[in-house]
């Protein structure tokens, strides 16, 4: 009897049925996901229509400064929706730490609004060509970048102590740690790190992507990327603080852009193909999981927890370029608002901008409503979930 032969026949009975195994748990948590071509299995069905006209949308916004440091009431749209901050915001964000909010004006000014919804200016400096703030997970930091393009400055916001910390001369682009210790940032040479508390620079490799951006959502890994645009063929990338090793994670993608959830397990990419966009869920490795049966940009997407909510666009014009178009701003919006269930698949209108024309962007969950910009006038809504 030939031994061998036999054992050989066995093994590869073993690997094939363990493939068998694989594929099945694979594709049940595909499933489980909303499956891979089509994550909506019930309810409503959102759909972006194209329209012919040529005409843009653009809003009136005013740039007027308006500081309330008393108590203000949420002013009433319709019997779900309300504006929660009713003057100009350029960015805001929660805080775990006592349930307040905070919101930067249009001259990056920060406002404290606190639990008991009383008002106080926490920062009067003014920010000069303000291109972005993106705060820390607890809200305890929030990292500015300003006088852009013509000098890019990065600068550190402490809500503890309401005051300013620049990062070092020549930085161009930085990341808070998960934990709000660290701060990641890179110049022309190498990539660095700064502990908060005991004020020491760390270089931790010599690199020369100059041109990359960095996302922080894990202990011990950092996200890099590049500006998204239908003209760049866009890559991300993930390098390991532990071993010190870079992984391409998505290895070129025309539009590339990506809105993760708070601990960078999940994300929601759009991508073009001959500038085709295409929006789809994507794991923490970059690989696709499911593809929405709409069409809308990261930002106007929010993850939280088992549920995704989006602002989805009634329609987009013919010969709208996404995602650079949103950007820009060369065009406005009429977005409906969806959630999401990711275990069941099934979506439920939860707005209609048939009510108010609203176009959205940074959504937040807070006290039970969801929160977001309306891209129309730059003040905060909120809208009931319940």
């Amino acid at each position: 009897m030939n031994y061998k032969k036999i054992l050989k026949t066995f093994a590869i009975i073993l690997i094939i049925a363990a493939i068998g195994v694989g594929i099945y748990f694979f594709w049940s948590w595909l499933n489980s996901k909303g499956g891979v071509t089509g994550i909506i299995s019930g309810g409503a069905k959102p759909t972006t229509e194209v329209t012919s006209t040529s005409t843009s949308e653009v809003a009136t916004i005013t740039t007027e400064t308006q500081i309330d440091t008393t108590t203000q009431e949420s002013q009433t749209v319709t019997q779900k929706l309300s504006i929660l901050i009713n003057s100009p915001v350029f960015e805001y964000w929660l805080s775990s730490k006592d349930n307040s909010l905070y919101f930067a004006n249009l001259d990056g000014q920060i406002i404290k609004i606190n639990s008991n919804n009383t008002r106080q200016l926490v920062s009067s400096q003014l920010l000069t060509d303000l291109h972005s703030i993106t705060p820390s997970l607890d809200g305890s930091l929030a990292l500015a970048e300003f006088n852009y393009p013509r000098l890019p400055t990065l600068s550190i916001f402490f809500a503890s102590s309401t005051s300013w910390q620049p990062l070092p001369a020549g930085a161009i682009s930085a990341a808070i740690s998960p934990d709000s210790k660290k701060i990641a940032y890179t110049n022309s040479t190498a990539l660095k790190s700064i502990d908060i508390a005991a004020q020491k620079t760390t270089e931790i490799q010599k690199m020369s992507q100059v041109g990359l951006k960095i996302n922080w959502l894990k202990t011990n890994e950092l996200f890099f990327y590049e500006d998204p645009s239908v003209e760049n063929n866009g890559r991300m990338y993930s390098f390991n603080l532990t071993d010190k090793t870079f992984k391409t994670l998505i290895d070129g993608e025309y539009g590339l852009a990506i809105k993760w959830a708070k601990d960078g397990h999940l994300g929601i990419k759009i991508s073009s193909n001959q500038r085709t966009p295409k929006l789809s869920l994507i794991d923490e490795f970059g690989s696709p999981i499911a593809n929405f049966t709409f069409l809308s940009v990261p930002e106007k997407c929010l993850i939280d927890g088992q549920r995704i909510y989006c602002g989805v666009p009634k329609n987009t014009r013919s010969g709208m370029v996404l995602p650079d178009d949103f950007y820009s701003k060369k065009y406005y919006f009429m977005d409906d608002i969806f959630e999401l269930d990711l275990p069941t698949g099934k979506i439920t209108k939860l707005f209609d901008s048939n009510e108010i024309a609203i176009d959205v962007t940074n959504l937040k969950i807070k006290d039970g409503a969801l929160l977001f910009i309306n891209r129309y006038d730059n003040k905060v809504y909120s809208l009931k979930l319940d």
